[in-house]
């Protein structure tokens, strides 16, 4: 491996370490939190969320691992030999199939439905506590283990090589 794709391999690691903690942190305790407050305060509070996150750092990382993790799945395929080679494709692919496409597929049609809603409104609270808080946790927590096993099968081929 080049130095330079050792050096992008280390940023991604830490990027995806990094894409994961904000995940885990939702799984952990944000969400948990947002549901015990009073009435539907946690519902306006996740719909700004939604809202906000579409404009920060979190989202440049979000979008930009996706291509990042592209690119190291075709330059490993090409020029990356071995066990290396196979660990960082590994780890892309886990990447887009395990955090962005489960994102694209689960969690913004969970946000568009709850975005739609208005959260002083009964279905938005039967919305939120039925189907919300227990799906969009769960896909959650699975892209948080995406994070960490893409950071993992990352780190892995850096020390293997």
């Amino acid at each position: 491996m080049s130095l330079w794709f050792i050096l992008l391999c280390a940023v991604v690691l830490i990027a995806y370490a990094a894409i994961g903690g904000v995940f885990l942190a939702f799984s952990d305790f944000i969400m948990r939190s947002l549901d015990l407050v009073r009435n539907q305060s946690g519902i306006e509070a996740m719909q700004v969320i939604n809202v906000e996150i579409m404009r920060s750092v979190f989202m440049v990382l979000f979008m930009g691992l996706a291509i990042v993790s592209v690119l190291l799945i075709v330059y490993a395929w090409l020029y990356v030999d071995g066990t290396s080679g196979r660990l960082i494709m590994l780890s892309g692919a886990v990447y887009i199939a395990g955090v962005f496409a489960l994102t694209a597929a689960g969690n913004v049609p969970l946000n568009n439905t709850l975005a739609g809603l208005e959260p002083q409104a009964g279905a938005a609270l039967s919305f939120w506590k039925e189907s919300y808080m227990t799906h969009w946790v769960s896909l959650n927590s699975a892209r948080t283990i995406a994070c960490f096993l893409a950071s993992g099968l990352t780190l892995a081929a850096l020390v293997i090589r």
